[in-house]
């Protein structure tokens, strides 16, 4: 009788065990799943953050865009190369001469940025193109050897050269252009130049506008472009572009969306 009381209670204490253990480990799993079900949530707002999140000036934005010569007289000249006699154009790491020297004022090591010039922009200036940049390496009296670290374009015998300045990029969020379609009464623009001499561009795509520093212009700013049907109906709201490079009078930006494609005169106006 002894023995089976015995017997009984071991069994149950055994089921006890068991149920317990099942208990614990149906909890352990559930945390777990929990755990990751809150990683991949996680996972995916982040994502979504990057997402919206992103390089909106880069490298190629700052130093192989366009811009407007406003006032200033380009002397500093590509005259020669090394293999000006294989190809007509140039490339990274080929060597240059330049027509100033030691008695200019050049230095070992100096870096220039590589400009292509163009036409004329109405009344505002001459069209400049960022063709890379160029490292002096031996230097003469009247001339000068610079090696090309960066090209991002056609470069030719005859560009001009002007002192590279560092910029750093940008990271936003496009800001769109869900506005209401009205004018504001603050500053207006114009756009005057369409990257590639082009008809229309669209995102992505580099244009000029006629505002820039004299106006308030910052780089970075994001701006409206609207365009007027006819007057007295409301404006259709085309898209939205950051400002990328500052001159004087005018700027260098990038179109970073849009619904429709844009044209010389369209109109550029800044965010209430």
């Amino acid at each position: 009788m002894r023995n089976c009381i015995l017997q009984t209670a071991s069994k149950t204490f055994f089921s006890l065990l068991i149920i317990l253990f099942v208990f614990f480990w149906k909890d352990i799993l559930y945390s777990s799943s929990l755990g990751e079900e809150r990683g991949q949530e996680n996972q995916i707002k982040k994502a979504k953050i990057f997402q919206d999140i992103y390089p909106v000036i880069s490298e190629s934005d700052l130093y192989c865009s366009f811009f407007v010569l406003e006032d200033e007289r380009l002397e500093l000249k590509i005259i020669g190369a090394e293999k000006e006699n294989e190809r007509l154009l140039l490339t990274d790491f080929d060597i240059v001469y330049i027509n100033k020297g030691r008695r200019d004022g050049l230095e070992k090591g100096q870096i220039f940025l590589i400009i292509e010039v163009g036409a004329k922009i109405r009344n505002f200036g001459i069209l400049a193109f960022k063709r890379g940049r160029a490292r002096i390496l031996t230097l003469e009296e009247r001339m000068a050897s610079a090696k090309i670290e960066k090209s991002c374009g056609q470069i030719m015998i005859g560009c001009f050269l002007m002192p590279f300045e560092e910029k750093e990029g940008l990271l936003g969020e496009d800001l769109g252009y869900n506005v209401p379609p009205e004018e504001s009464e603050g500053l207006k623009g114009n756009i005057i130049y369409l990257q590639r001499d082009s008809e229309q561009i669209g995102s992505g795509d580099w244009a000029l506008i006629d505002l820039g520093a004299e106006d308030g212009l910052l780089i970075g700013q994001q701006l409206i472009i609207y365009r007027k049907i006819k007057e007295g109906v409301h404006l259709q709201i085309i898209g939205n572009l950051i400002v990328i490079d500052i001159q004087r009078k005018t700027s260098t930006v990038k179109i970073l969306s849009c619904n429709d494609a844009l044209r010389i005169g369209d109109r550029i106006q800044i965010r209430n």
